[in-house]
């Protein structure tokens, strides 16, 4: 069976991609950069350069690979607006194009969308109104789909790890806004690349699981326990959130990419958490998986020794 992945070369994408060719699927994958796919990702997969504002071109490697399957895993942290890479583009638009050509060529049996926690039409971040924007597109287009929200995903390529460790080798300060208490239920990628790879192998119609892991901490807590791995004693500073917004407005023009944005902190909306939507299925990696979660303590502490072997690999 055929599936065509787009953000293979990504965080989880690269996890994904694994995992799929391990059960033997075909996998063709949408890049931007072949030369950092053929890196990241080898020969095992087939690549295909595209623009995804390209219609036409989309068109074409649809017709050319035949997928039965789609992955759509394309989506960004923060916006670079020098760059034309907005979260109405990269999140909508992105989706609208690859779901229409997707229901034009036919062939796709089911799509495997990745969303977020705290999607949500009225959200107050951008982010996660474009996430909900990129599920209506996939509802709208009529094919079989399963919609994942995850919550933080741990693994050694978390962006978080690199930003913690870069920040704190000089300076051992952090910033905690509002004090660290927003909950996260932090889910292990390889539970996310399970449960993306078993859901192609569904029957049921369309479904969204919310995917978490099996402890919930505050910010707090995760970065605690994160310095303490690494052997550093940095002090948590408190500020509120209305102050990080500022902050965040000032760093996302000065600092490429930055630590953190003002709609990161719109994000916390409310704890990032599983079972705070009752209309979706929240336990989605005992659901798909057959299995619990990989316990929070044994996930973080192979992403931060994974981390820091890549530092000095």
């Amino acid at each position: 069976m055929r599936v065509l992945v787009t953000g293979g070369t990504g965080f989880v994408g690269r996890h994904v991609v694994r995992e799929l060719l391990s059960r033997g699927y075909q996998v063709g994958c949408l890049v931007r950069d072949a030369g950092k796919a053929l890196k990241v990702l080898g020969q095992s997969v087939e690549l295909y350069r595209v623009d995804f504002e390209d219609r036409a071109l989309l068109k074409e490697v649809f017709q050319a690979f035949r997928p039965d399957f789609l992955v759509h895993l394309v989506g960004i942290l923060y916006e670079d607006k020098k760059r034309g890479h907005t979260f109405t583009k990269v999140h909508h638009l992105y989706s609208k194009h690859l779901y229409e050509t997707a229901r034009e060529i036919g062939s796709v049996k089911r799509v495997v969308h990745m969303s977020a926690l705290g999607t949500h039409p009225e959200a107050p971040s951008a982010y996660h109104r474009t996430k909900y924007e990129a599920e209506q597109e996939l509802k709208k287009s009529g094919i079989d789909h399963t919609i994942m929200r995850p919550s933080l995903i741990l693994g050694p390529e978390q962006k978080l790890f690199g930003d913690l460790w870069s920040i704190t080798k000089y300076l051992r300060i952090m910033a905690l806004p509002d004090g660290g208490r927003h909950l996260f239920q932090p889910v292990d990628v390889r539970d996310v690349a399970c449960a993306f790879a078993r859901a192609l192998e569904l029957k049921e119609g369309s479904k969204t699981y919310e995917l978490c892991g099996s402890r919930k901490v505050s910010f707090a807590q995760l970065l605690r326990e994160t310095f303490r791995s690494w052997g550093r004693k940095v002090f948590l500073l408190p500020v509120p959130k209305s102050l990080m917004y500022a902050g965040g407005l000032v760093v996302e023009r000065l600092v490429h990419p930055p630590p953190f944005t003002s709609d990161q902190m719109l994000m916390m909306w409310k704890d990032n958490i599983c079972g705070l939507d009752p209309d979706v299925e929240s336990s989605g990696v005992q659901a798909l998986c057959g299995r619990d979660p990989i316990p929070f303590e044994e996930s973080l502490h192979w992403s931060l020794e994974e981390f820091r072997r890549s530092l000095s690999a």
